[in-house]
């Protein structure tokens, strides 16, 4: 299947990335392939408040002082998920919330001055948990600071929590 490109004009003046989590849509259950350039293609771009997205993402899942020279980066969500601290939906809300100071002072950190607004972290709330015994899965809203906001599934695979 073919996905129609955006139109040139969003992507004109603006820093891009690369999509990190392919076959995105704006709404709806979709299951996402991980890779930065998928078998016969050449890559994709993201901009907009699907790098904001993706930039939120990529904070949440780094471990906080994992970067030797960037001690600051990252956040301590996935360790207290991988020291066992998930057992309940309530364990993972006070977890993301806990790393949401890390979060949104990195995010905001890196961004520049001239970043256009639907690119600039305004926020993230977490809308649903669901945890079983070998998965953590989270409904997350991340909002931009042009008000623009994406409702995101991410499903994590864990070691053996309780239920």
């Amino acid at each position: 299947m073919v996905t129609p490109a955006p139109p040139v004009s969003d992507y004109i003046g603006r820093t891009v990335d690369h999509i990190m989590l392919d076959d995105m849509q704006p709404s709806g259950d979709v299951e996402l392939t991980q890779a930065l350039v998928k078998p016969g293609e050449s890559g994709a771009l993201v901009t907009g408040i699907q790098k904001l997205v993706q930039r939120f993402f990529l904070e949440l899942m780094t471990e906080r002082a994992s970067f030797r020279y960037l001690p600051e980066r990252g956040c301590t969500f996935l360790m207290e998920g991988r020291a066992g601290a998930w057992r309940t939906p309530v364990d993972v809300e006070q977890s993301f919330y806990g790393s949401m100071i890390a979060i949104e002072q990195n995010l905001i950190t890196e961004e520049d001055t001239n970043d256009p607004l639907d690119e600039k972290f305004g926020g993230a709330e977490l809308i649903s948990v669901s945890v079983n015994v070998d998965r953590v899965t989270m409904r997350v809203r991340v909002r931009s600071l042009a008000g623009d906001s994406r409702e995101v599934i991410y499903p994590l695979r864990v070691n053996s929590v309780g239920v």
